[in-house]
């Protein structure tokens, strides 16, 4: 608190010139002080919150941008192995793998087995 007497040696006309710098006034003050002090806060967070919203924005940028160049990547990749079309190739490859093992199912095992049987004994006699 400051000193009672001014400059001049008077006591001070004005009583908010008894109060000191920081000090609140009246009783009921202080809580007006934490209240800006909550709001301060309060703005200080809500800054905060909008910068990691826009960090989590530049992310899922980055993410996206890093998704589309491996898409890419694997795209041209399947070209330059299975030429123009590469995904009617594959495709194609697919089915006949598909017809074939529909034949061999087809066939009776005991002449695969009888086959691979007679097979396998002249690779023995040899």
């Amino acid at each position: 608190m400051q000193s009672s007497i001014n400059r001049d040696g008077v006591l001070p006309l004005d009583p908010d010139e008894l109060v000191a710098e920081g000090e609140p006034p009246f009783a009921d003050a202080a809580a007006e002080t934490a209240r800006e002090k909550a709001d301060h806060d309060l703005t200080v967070l809500q800054h905060e919150v909008r910068l990691l919203r826009a960090r989590i924005g530049m992310l899922r940028e980055d993410a996206e941008a890093a998704l589309k160049a491996k898409a890419a990547s694997v795209d041209a990749n399947a070209h330059v192995q299975l030429g123009d079309y590469p995904w009617a190739k594959l495709a194609a490859a697919m089915c006949a793998t598909f017809i074939a093992t529909r034949l061999v199912r087809r066939l009776p095992f005991d002449l695969m087995l009888a086959g691979s049987v007679a097979h396998l004994s002249q690779a023995r006699r040899r």
